[in-house]
């Protein structure tokens, strides 16, 4: 079968302007991946390529690209609003949702607030939010020590002005190099490629504004209460976690807690030999996961699901 090409669409979605990689027949089942930081649409590419079968969209997230980068909206109500958005401009029908790292916040999120949306969720490497702040605030496997980035992300100016000089970008890359969960399988041409696009203040300040956003989300009453009350909300469509095992800052003992607070059974499905970046060491088997979840139908949500076991 033929490589299928990769085509790019702009579209308009709660108020801004998106770029979208498109691939896939038109009449085929959709996917819609939601990439993390400090990523964008191309970490899916070789991942699209393998599902010429599916029709999968993958768009750079506000503030990342080609998308727009507005001073404000990185806060996980709008940004699950922007979901939302993407999914109506582009027709979709209740497609599959795929989210990685900050696009797995966002997806385990959107799930929540709109499950009548999507047929199937599938987590790459993305503890579910609430499982993660709880690690966070008991100390659950060392999870506060993981993450001294996101502190430090906090910081007025200081971050996105280092980031955005020659060692900052050496950090960033080594952000993605380190977490290689077997030596020799990342594409580094395709790290250096992400890493070139924060080349400017301002291009990484749209990227730590989502971790900004979630801090002040958490201490403010009003928007935590909003936040917890969304995380109450079973899931209410299939979900299955995607989890390469060799990822040391969300560790898999707390990864597969996160059943706890989807309020649905969740699959797990675990890649051995597999670090956090799963689709730049792994997306063949990547590929074979989406594939997989996408072939078994479109079923009806499950309608006042209970808490299961995560399956092994």
């Amino acid at each position: 079968m033929a490589t299928p090409s990769i085509r790019h669409t702009r579209v308009e979605a709660n108020g801004i302007a998106f770029d979208v990689a498109v691939t896939g027949p038109k009449e085929a089942p959709p996917v819609l991946c939601l990439h993390g930081f400090p990523e964008g649409w191309m970490t899916w590419r070789a991942t699209m390529k393998l599902l010429g079968h599916l029709r999968v969209y993958a768009p750079d997230m506000r503030g990342y690209g080609a998308t727009e980068r507005p001073s404000s909206g990185y806060d996980l109500r709008t940004l699950t609003d922007d979901v939302k958005g993407l999914i109506d401009a582009l027709d979709l029908d209740r497609p599959v949702l795929v989210g990685h790292d900050w696009g797995a916040i966002i997806s385990w999120t959107f799930a929540h607030r709109h499950s009548e949306l999507i047929s199937r969720l599938i987590v790459v490497n993305g503890t579910h939010p609430r499982t993660l702040v709880r690690a966070v605030l008991t100390g659950d496997d060392l999870t506060t020590l993981r993450i001294p980035f996101v502190p430090f992300f906090a910081i007025p100016w200081l971050p996105e002005h280092l980031l955005a000089t020659p060692p900052g970008a050496l950090l960033l890359k080594l952000s993605f190099t380190l977490r290689e969960g077997s030596p020799g399988t990342m594409d580094t041409a395709l790290v250096d490629e992400l890493v070139a696009r924060a080349h400017t203040p301002a291009d990484v300040r749209a990227m730590i504004a989502y971790y900004r956003q979630l801090l002040l989300a958490l201490a403010l009453p009003g928007r935590r209460s909003w936040l917890f009350d969304v995380w109450n909300t079973p899931i209410t469509v299939p979900a299955t976690l995607v989890f390469g095992e060799e990822d040391e800052v969300l560790t898999v003992g707390v990864a597969r807690k996160s059943e706890r607070d989807a309020g649905c059974p969740v699959e797990w499905r675990p890649l051995p030999g597999v670090g956090h970046f799963v689709s730049l060491e792994a997306p063949e088997k990547l590929a074979r996961e989406i594939d997989r979840v996408a072939r078994r139908g479109r079923r009806p949500t499950l309608r006042g699901a209970g808490r299961a076991e995560v399956a092994s």
